[in-house]
């Protein structure tokens, strides 16, 4: 807070009076010497008698000396009278407590004293709330105490008053408080698919691709002069992945934007980033293909399975757990197998993380575990019957009917298409005083492969 006017006007008559007094003081001590000097040139001209002296000259010389002793006396307060300008310089009002720890410690000390006036009921008119380091001390080294204990009788009763004295809604919580540059964040699991899926950027709204999944026809075995008839040909299909609109529009104050201590545009961003992506994520597994990426998990299980090798366009095989509401050995062992030896060259597990914790338990026949370890350390991942485990946090968790376990080549199996990647468009205009982030992105995702991924269904 700036100095008052009356303080100023105050401390500026002070300097002004011992300056005057100074400067009497030096007149005063010259005249004297002066009329010394011309009282001993008279003694001496008439041989010390002092009856030559006129009492006008006597009376001269008594007033001099008397002046000068009022001077003295009026300096001899200087002292106080500097310590009372300190005093005043440091008032809180007056704009002190700036600069160094000392200062602060007792601005902190005087608003600690201060409150608990508040709290106690005697902040009154004329109440002495000059700072009590001593207790703000004390008070200071008993909280982490208090915290710590969780009770009130760990604490000594007049350190527990101050402690207590910080619930008053006029003085706020004494509590010493100290500001981290670290922002502590919530961690969202989410999957990375992306990383083992095939991705296409696009120009257009969608991408078609051929399919070709069917064979020629076999005419047999026939002698040299046999004439050969007509054999069937193979039969081309079509897939198309559309890219999907998603959106998010958080909206800040502009004030906020200014008076905040982070950049708030960054965290907005950095925010929406990871909001947008575990969405996009959770869509592959899951998403219906209306407005949104079709997901691995929605389709329906082919009609047949076993060891034919045949291929349901739109359906993924799902070969059974073992156990009603468990995962067994033998199941992995139907499922690893279930996949043809072309895509198990890149083939990856993938599950959730709890999942994991019970894999890790499984053993064959005799007892040895199916789980190898890996090295995070080196990048080297966990492998399960020789395959590399992948933690996809949107994959079920182990129940009834639930698909738990995917087991393919996802690059041959699904396929992500980026029309357009995060964009912002920021509008400071039609709701002021509030800032819009319209952020979008344009992006889908299908399975184009049926039989390259195959899907472990928790039943017996």
């Amino acid at each position: 807070m700036p100095i008052s006017e009356q303080i100023v006007e105050q401390i500026a008559n002070d300097v002004k009076k011992f300056g005057e007094t100074a400067t009497g003081l030096q007149a005063m001590n010259d005249n004297a010497k002066r009329e010394l000097g011309e009282l001993r040139a008279e003694l001496d001209k008439h041989g010390k008698k002092l009856d030559v002296i006129s009492a006008e000259k006597i009376d001269k010389i008594a007033a001099s000396v008397e002046a000068q002793d009022a001077a003295i006396s009026g300096l001899k307060g200087l002292p106080e009278q500097v310590e009372q300008i300190e005093a005043i310089l440091k008032r809180p009002g007056a704009g002190g407590w700036a600069g160094d720890d000392a200062a602060k410690e007792a601005k902190e000390s005087f608003e600690f004293h201060k409150t608990s006036l508040v709290a106690n009921g005697k902040l009154t008119i004329g109440a002495d709330i000059s700072g009590d380091a001593d207790a703000y001390k004390a008070y200071c080294d008993a909280f982490p105490q208090y915290m710590r204990a969780r009770g009130d009788n760990a604490i000594k009763p007049a350190i527990m008053g101050a402690l207590q004295t910080g619930s008053d809604p006029d003085g706020g919580y004494l509590v010493p408080v100290t500001y981290s540059t670290r922002t502590v964040k919530r961690i969202y699991e989410t999957s990375n698919l992306r990383a083992l899926a095939s991705v296409e950027s696009i120009a257009g709204k969608e991408i078609s691709f051929p399919r070709d999944e069917g064979e020629f026809g076999f005419g047999g075995w026939v002698g040299e002069t046999t004439a050969p008839s007509e054999t069937t040909t193979s039969q081309l299909g079509e897939s198309k992945i559309f890219a999907h609109e998603m959106f998010v529009e958080p909206r800040v104050t502009q004030s906020m934007i200014e008076d905040a201590g982070l950049d708030i545009e960054a965290w907005v961003a950095n925010k929406v980033g990871e909001k947008m992506g575990r969405i996009e994520a959770t869509a592959f597994f899951t998403g219906t293909g209306v407005n949104q990426p079709r997901g691995l998990l929605t389709y329906a299980a082919w009609s047949t399975s076993g060891d034919d090798g045949h291929l349901e366009n739109g359906k993924i095989e799902q070969i059974v757990s073992g156990g009603a509401t468990t995962l067994t050995a033998d199941a992995f062992y139907n499922v690893a197998f279930g996949l043809k030896d072309a895509y198990t060259i890149n083939a990856n597990w993938l599950m959730k993380r709890i999942t994991v914790r019970d894999v890790m338990k499984l053993k064959d026949g005799q007892g040895n575990y199916l789980w190898q370890m890996g090295d995070v350390k080196s990048g080297q991942p966990a492998t399960l019957l020789t395959y590399p485990v992948v933690r996809c946090e949107d994959m079920p968790t182990i129940a009834a009917s639930s698909l738990s376990v995917a087991f393919g080549d996802f690059k041959a199996a699904y396929t992500i298409v980026d029309r357009l990647g995060l964009t912002l468009l920021r509008d400071n205009l039609t709701s002021k005083p509030y800032v819009k982030f319209y952020n979008r992105r344009r992006v889908g995702g299908d399975v184009v492969n049926f039989e390259a991924v195959k899907l472990m269904k928790t039943s017996t």
